[in-house]
């Protein structure tokens, strides 16, 4: 495969599931795959893949029931994840990939690490999601109070109308740091629309009530970790993050979606860690 060359591919992970991935750079090199958010694909992190597909194998993922990935009435929920990624991973030969994950990307992440050890990677880096995503503790990072979380999942998601319009306002107030060319706009919520709102509700479901703690823990004990926290929650979720691993670093950038938003200031920090371990 030719370093300069993106491929468009699939792997079959179990009878009539596909999973959908761009493939980039040499086959060689040491493998970086990309996670991405619920509702999101891979193309989430072109400018990583453009900017690290230079020098190592770049690999960005469409999860089960996103992008080009197949939209199953089973499998979507983030310990199937895991085990999807862990096949495509076998399936393609890859030796200790490092992986990056995404608000519930980082999900799907800790869940691969937890199946297959967190020694079965180079490394671990997680943008912006709690491990414990739902917690009464007004003190912990979480992604909302156990009555906001309750009424997205029980009358928001529940119906496409509704979800469209909570979207739209996540997009628009909290993953993006000030307005939304239209063109930026579309191509995010076109994205989205790529799966379908009951698997994006069985999603969220499963995400809220997921507790990775442990597994995040161990991995900033025995590999290299980096968390990265947007702007907004810092004074919440930086304190909290170093209580539960303290030697897990962390950096404070940008909004939610930070790494498409700010490119070159997010890859310069992955590339520390790719190059340091830290």
């Amino acid at each position: 495969m030719s370093a300069e060359r993106t491929e468009s591919r699939y792997v079959t992970v179990e009878p009539d599931v596909q999973i959908h991935f761009w493939d980039a750079g040499e086959k060689d090199a040491p493998a970086l795959i990309f996670i991405p958010g619920l509702t999101f694909s891979g193309k989430v992190f072109k400018h990583q893949l453009e900017h690290f597909s230079k020098s190592y194998r770049v690999i960005l993922v469409d999860p089960r029931g996103q992008g080009l990935s197949t939209k199953c009435p089973f499998g979507n929920d983030y310990q199937t994840h895991g085990r999807d990624l862990i096949r495509l991973v076998e399936h393609e030969g890859i030796e200790r990939p490092t992986l990056i994950g995404w608000s519930c990307g980082n999900l799907e992440a800790w869940s691969y690490l937890e199946q297959a050890g967190v020694e079965s990677v180079s490394g671990c880096v997680t943008v912006d999601m709690s491990p414990l995503p739902h917690n009464e503790d007004p003190k912990a990072w979480t992604e909302g109070t156990p009555a906001e979380l309750s009424e997205i999942m029980t009358r928001t998601l529940n119906h496409p109308e509704t979800a469209a319009g909570f979207w739209d306002s996540y997009l628009r107030e909290v993953m993006w740091q000030g307005p939304l060319t239209d063109e930026q706009y579309e191509w995010f919520i076109d994205m989205s629309n790529q799966t379908p709102f009951w698997v994006t509700h069985e999603l969220f479901g499963d995400a809220i009530l997921s507790d990775y703690r442990a597994t995040a823990q161990e991995a900033s004990e025995k590999i290299p970790t980096l968390m990265f926290i947007a702007e907004h929650w810092a004074d919440v979720a930086e304190p909290y993050w170093h209580s539960l691993c303290p030697k897990t670093p962390t950096y404070v950038m940008g909004g939610h979606l930070m790494a498409i938003q700010y490119p070159d200031r997010f890859n310069q920090r992955l590339e520390t860690f790719l190059t340091t371990g830290k």
